[in-house]
């Protein structure tokens, strides 16, 4: 085995989310916000109370913000290098998507599983220290990170289908390089 070996990420999924779907969908939130300003752009699709009129403008404003927010991040993700996952002897930087932990060492790392979540393979790897884990995340990141916890138990969740390597590959090479210091977990 290599001393060091590199997963690619796939990311005609990301490209797709980045460069149609988030762009639609700030889009819509737009059209929602503008609704409120004047009725007539949307007129004979929604009502025209004054309620409904500001729960739209609410609407478009957090949605223009959130979406803009994940348009602008996705292209970013998108222009990037293609390297997804890092494997080495000190540990292990995962980039793969937008909620990627970075650089884990495997000193840091007790154990790991595969987890299935929404039809997806994900690599859930426990930490001793969850919060110095989540403390080295940038804000977004770290509020994901947040969720994976009460999800998985473990804000390093890795995506298998970003990645070019088979989830039995990724897994070897998380066996070899770590040398025993992360204990697998079979589940």
């Amino acid at each position: 085995m290599a001393d060091r070996v590199l997963y690619k990420a796939r990311r005609v999924r990301l490209v797709v989310i980045a460069f149609l779907l988030c762009p639609l969908m700030t889009g819509a939130a737009v059209v929602l916000g503008l609704f409120a300003v004047d009725p007539s752009i949307l007129s004979g699709f929604l009502p025209q109370s004054i309620l409904y009129r500001a729960l739209c403008a609410i609407i478009g404003i957090a949605g223009s913000l959130v979406f803009g927010l994940f348009t602008v991040a996705g292209i970013l993700m998108a222009l990037r290098s293609d390297v997804g996952l890092v494997i080495d002897a000190d540990g292990f930087t995962d980039s793969s998507s937008f909620t990627a932990a970075g650089r884990v060492r495997w000193d840091e790392v007790t154990g790991w599983h595969i987890n299935e979540m929404q039809g997806q393979r994900i690599l859930c790897v426990a930490v001793t220290d969850v919060q110095a884990v989540l403390d080295r995340m940038g804000p977004v990141t770290r509020l994901f990170g947040r969720g994976n916890v009460k999800l998985v138990g473990t804000p390093v969740c890795i995506g298998l289908s970003n990645l070019s390597g088979t989830p039995q590959e990724i897994l070897g090479s998380f066996g070899e390089l770590s040398q025993g210091r992360g204990a697998h977990e079979a589940r």
